[in-house]
This record gives C-alpha cells, structure tokens and sequence, in this order.
C-alpha cells in the first residue's frame, strides 16, 4: 500500500452568522512515513468505526458534480489539486448555508492497494492542549486530534468504475455528534444509501438465531461469539462478511454447516456478502434492556450461570453482583436502618 496523492486544505467557521474561511494549498503535498502512518492511523478509525453506510453516487449529478470531478481526475483531465479544490470550495458553500461551526481539515488521498486503488476524504479535526515551552511556562497550542474522525468517506474506485458497478463501493462513516456537519459532507459527496445494513444483520441475528436452537445452550453461546468475533475482525479490515466464510469459521469440522442452513431458510443468500451493523452486532455476545426504572446489560455466556431467567414467573435471579454494585446497595440499606 502506498499513497499515491495527497493534499490537505483548512476550513473554519468560528461563528455560525459569518462564512467559513478556506487556506488552500497550492501544490500537492510531499508523501513521506510520517503521512503513511498518519493515513494508517485513520484507516484503523474508519474501518472500526460503527454505523458506517454503505452505498453509492447519486444519479442526480447537478445536486453534486463531485463523482464527475473524481472521474475526471482519474482520466488525467484534472489534477488532484484542482479537484481538491473544487471539492473544498462546495463543501463551503453548502456549509455556509447552515448555522454550524467547526476547525478542521480536508485529506484528500488517493491511495494504491494491491486489489485496486482507493479514494479517501478524511476530516481531521483540531484540538487544544498544553505544554511547557523552552523557558518552562505554560503555552497553549493546536494539534491533530487523531483519536477522533468524525467525517471520511471510503470510495473503491475499481468497484465505482468496473464493468459492473457494487452497490456498496462509497462508505460513509459520520459520528452522532457531527449530525448536521455529516449532512453537509454527505451532499457535497453526493452520496446515496443503497444498502440497509441494519436489516442485514437483523436477518444475519434471526437466521443464527434460528441454528442455536438445534445445538446445546453451551454451543450456542459458543457460535453467537464466534460469530461476532469474525464479524468484528471483517469490519476492523474494512472487509465484507461473506457467508461461507463464516460458516467455515463457525464449525471447521462441518464448515458448510451453517452455510447449507442458510440456503435452506432462504432468509439469506450463502453466496453473497454483507456489511454487518456494529451496534447490531452486540446483541449476539450481549443482553440489554431498560424500563420501569431499570436498566440491565450483561454478557450473554452469563445465562444459567450467574443470571437465570424463570419465564414462567417472569423473574431474573443476578448472583455475583459486581463488587462496585453490591457496594452500593450494602451502604443504601445501612442508611435505610439507621
């Protein structure tokens, strides 16, 4: 893997009243280890990053004109830089329509892999911090929050421009709390949903479901984890789940096992591959709920354990409380007797 082009410009818009202030590079940046590492870090982000949409450019090019640019750009008919720009400026001016304020900056970088070559719009984010200066005084200074990425876009470019087109080729990742600013990096893409991953895996959770049912309840405590295990390391890849593979995964002795099941439920298509939804995810190693003032989370190979469930008096017997728990019911019930 190596970077191919590279460029980063600044945005800022420190009130929501005035427009956003663009510094733009004039010439491509230099690709050294220091961007290497710093894309790797990203990447590992991105690809861990839950709630990601998968799908592709809208068919309305006049809302956006992004896909033509990149198109262009790849045919050598625009440099990257002009691209860069290009794309910079729109998102500016759809920024400017909206009362939203941020500090950031654009990495644009086309990236080389051995299966094909891949496009990433990342949004680097500035942070506050602190440090002692030479003359050991406190001083205030900016730096690259690279903990965070709370807008990128991943485009496979031989998926996007091959003879048939996936349906999942652009990958939009946004955090719950750049809702609005995620809108306005959306529209400047162009992007368009195509896939549902949490009806995928809610079908995936059914259908496993479905297969527990015929082994013991050790075993299937087993495949629920051994399935969310493949399906995170997949996610963590930036891979899709395919289907056989997990069933090869599932049972090594009878690896079509679950494949075979599959195909006969009808529910999913063995042959096919899907993007599992995190959040979803966790309901295969993990039992949650809340209501009538409570709120209960645990893990799922605690069932017959220390939790027991009775569903004919409907009743949930917990032992081994957690120390920090059972630390705050004894000093409730001493202040109860007092």
């Amino acid at each position: 893997m190596a970077i191919k082009s590279l460029v980063i410009h600044r945005i800022t818009r420190w009130q929501d009243d005035q427009p956003a202030e663009l510094k733009l590079r004039d010439e491509l940046l230099t690709v050294s280890a220091d961007y290497e590492s710093l894309l790797s870090q990203e990447k590992k982000l991105f690809n861990g990053k839950p709630g990601k949409k998968y799908g592709r450019f809208s068919d309305d090019i006049g809302e956006s004109p992004f896909s033509t640019w990149l198109s262009e750009t790849l045919d050598d008919k625009m440099s990257f830089l002009s691209f860069s720009k290009k794309v910079t400026e729109t998102f500016k001016q759809h920024l400017d329509e909206q009362p939203i304020t941020l500090d950031g900056y654009l990495m644009f970088v086309l990236d080389s892999r051995a299966d094909g070559d891949v496009f990433y719009l990342l949004f680097l984010e500035t942070a506050s911090g602190m440090e002692l200066s030479g003359s050991l005084e406190l001083e205030t200074v900016d730096y690259l929050n690279t903990s965070k990425l709370d807008m990128a876009a991943r485009i496979e470019l031989s998926n996007w421009r091959g003879d048939e087109p996936t349906e999942d080729y652009f990958v939009l990742a946004m955090s719950r709390s750049a809702a609005k600013s995620g809108e306005v990096f959306s529209k400047t893409l162009g992007y368009q949903n195509s896939i549902d991953t949490e009806k995928e895996t809610e079908t995936l959770l059914e259908t496993l479901e479905k297969y527990t049912t015929k082994v013991e309840s050790k075993d299937a405590t087993q495949y629920r984890k051994k399935a969310y295990d493949f399906c995170v390391e997949q996610q963590q890849m930036g891979e899709p789940v395919q289907i056989e593979q997990l069933s090869n995964y599932l049972d090594e002795n009878e690896p079509q096992r679950f494949a075979s099941f599959a195909r006969e439920e009808k529910a999913i298509n063995s042959e096919t591959e899907f993007r599992p939804d995190n959040r979803k995810l966790k309901h295969l190693v993990r039992f949650a709920g809340k209501g009538n003032g409570m709120s209960l989370s645990f893990s799922s190979d605690l069932i017959q354990s220390s939790v027991h469930y009775n569903p004919s008096n409907d009743t949930l017997t917990i032992t081994e409380i957690p120390k920090s728990l059972k630390a705050q019911l004894a000093k409730f019930i001493d202040k109860d007797e007092e």
